[in-house]
């Protein structure tokens, strides 16, 4: 049965779940959509090949699991922990700039700062940026410390107000290393596909 478009990179993640044995309550937290919606897309790539069942559909596919995708998951989770890190550090330095006293500079609502525009990055360098990334979290949660430490009197805005950005702009780059993880996966899952 000839397939005529590609599978979309949603239905690839969902397809490698499916041969990794998750289960659709596991897919669906891992994207973050609903058990429903899981079964929706599983529905519907057991229709396009003609699959009775999900065994059929990960053998009809090729779709076991291969040390690289495995790869690609531990970024995808290592990212997703990052950013919920500076979500939390964001909310953290918000909540500790609107309580501390004295500081009399006026913080922005929501700094995110700009990221520079990189090239498309292979796996190694995927895994550098986000070791680079969870060392960012490191500082920023390092200088969130210290602004804690200083005396109830100090004016802290300018440092809240560099904090939070330095948070913006690592939340835009997890964002765009998470966009780049699921394009590298989409891409060589293509690749498999027409060498198969």
């Amino acid at each position: 049965m000839p397939i005529q478009r590609p599978l979309t990179p949603r239905q690839h993640v969902i397809l490698r779940s499916v041969a990794r044995g998750k289960t659709n309550k596991d897919i669906a937290a891992q994207l973050g959509i609903s058990e429903q919606g899981v079964k929706v897309h599983i529905s519907r790539l057991l229709e396009r090949y003609g699959a009775e069942n999900r065994v059929e559909l990960v053998s009809l596919t090729r779709a076991w699991p291969e040390a690289e995708e495995r790869a690609y998951d531990e970024l995808s989770s290592d990212i997703a922990g990052i950013r919920r890190g500076l979500d939390k550090t964001f909310e953290d330095a918000t909540a500790f700039g609107d309580t501390h006293t004295g500081n009399g500079h006026p913080v922005a609502a929501n700094p995110r700062g700009h990221t520079n525009g990189h090239r498309s990055a292979s796996r190694a360098d995927l895994t550098t940026e986000v070791r680079s990334l969870r060392e960012t979290l490191t500082e920023i949660n390092v200088a969130l410390k210290l602004a804690r430490e200083l005396p109830a009197d100090a004016d802290v805005g300018p440092l809240v107000e560099a904090i939070r950005t330095r948070v913006g702009a690592a939340l835009e780059q997890s964002a765009r290393l998470d966009a780049l993880v699921d394009g590298r996966r989409a891409q060589d899952g293509r690749s498999r596909q027409t060498a198969s």
